[in-house]
């Protein structure tokens, strides 16, 4: 027997966008990602950022630190518990996942192969990358897709 089923929405490719078209992110959270990615550094640092989103733009509220599991200097894996518990804390306060950051601490804030590779939340969550690798650390928003990126908007001002 035959049984056609719906889809479910959740596995759309819809599901899979983003939901917000700019991140905004407060100047003292911004200073903290770039600070976690100096004081990790000569391995890549990671984290989360969460908040909610107002009229397509996705407003940052909250940051968690995620150790890197794999303490590589050109990699990154969250550690598990760490991930538990930031998701945990995000569904109790009803803040949703807008980004994923983590530091390029030799190089430019530009995906590497491995990040656009390693990506599982396909265009959903913006990925925050801090390079350390110039003059001064810079960090600019991505969006990644199964064979490539595109550079997202984000915008640092003194929101909270």
């Amino acid at each position: 027997m035959n049984r056609i089923t719906e889809p479910d929405p959740r596995c759309t490719l819809a599901a899979l966008m983003p939901s917000f078209t700019r991140l905004a992110i407060p100047d003292l959270l911004l200073e903290e990602v770039i600070e976690h990615a100096r004081e990790d550094a000569p391995i890549e640092c990671c984290g989360l950022l969460a908040g909610h989103i107002s009229e397509s733009v996705g407003v940052v509220t909250t940051r968690f630190a995620i150790a890197n599991e794999l303490r590589s200097r050109s990699d990154y894996l969250t550690e598990p518990r760490g991930m538990f518990l930031a998701f945990r804390a995000m569904r109790e306060s009803g803040l949703e996942l807008l980004a994923i950051y983590h530091s390029h601490p030799t190089s430019e804030p530009v995906p590497s192969l491995r990040d656009i590779d390693g990506n599982t939340y396909g265009e959903s969550v913006v990925h925050l990358i801090v390079g350390l690798g110039g003059e001064k650390a810079d960090a600019r928003g991505w969006w990644l897709t199964e064979t490539g990126s595109r550079e997202a908007v984000v915008v640092a001002a003194g929101l909270v």
